[in-house]
């Protein structure tokens, strides 16, 4: 998995557990969902709260791109 943009692009890491029982989002998928945030937020000045966060891959995405209030939610104990 890898960080498509910001200042931490084309940086890769490791799901958190080899036996990680979800699949991340594509670059593709998340290019395009990214794009259409980075038309309509400030990244800057905005809280994001990722429910639900899976692999991280989406929270990291956010602060690559400047956002300085990120809170990461999952279940799994991993």
């Amino acid at each position: 998995m890898r960080i498509i943009g910001g200042k931490f692009k084309s940086r890769r890491f490791n799901p958190p557990a080899k036996n990680w029982p979800t699949r991340p989002t594509t670059d593709f998928a998340k290019e395009g969902l990214f794009n259409i945030l980075l038309n309509h937020w400030d990244f800057e000045s905005i809280k994001v709260l990722d429910l639900f966060g899976g692999t991280g891959s989406h929270s990291y995405e956010f602060i690559s791109r400047g956002c300085c209030d990120v809170t990461y939610v999952d279940k799994f104990p991993g």
